[in-house]
């Protein structure tokens, strides 16, 4: 079990240096698009790996893909 919470805790490690780049992006002067677009898939893909690893629920990754995804695209929009 401490081989799975080591590997679990890296995979999540990653997932939250992705989440800080993309709220970086977020919170930036004027972000462009493409910066958002290429943040956001990072993103998607490391909440992805959470949930093909059973890290996270299928259901919690589908949440938090829906948060990120309205994030960006209030700033897209504006």
């Amino acid at each position: 079990s401490e081989k799975k919470r080591s590997r679990n805790r890296r995979y999540l490690e990653l997932y939250k240096e992705s989440l800080k780049e993309f709220e970086k992006v977020l919170a930036a002067e004027k972000p462009t698009s493409k910066d958002v677009v290429d943040s956001l898939s990072k993103l998607y893909s490391r909440v992805d790996t959470l949930d093909k690893k059973n890290i996270i629920h299928p259901n919690n990754a589908a949440n938090r893909k829906s948060k990120f995804a309205k994030k960006a695209q209030s700033l897209i929009s504006r």
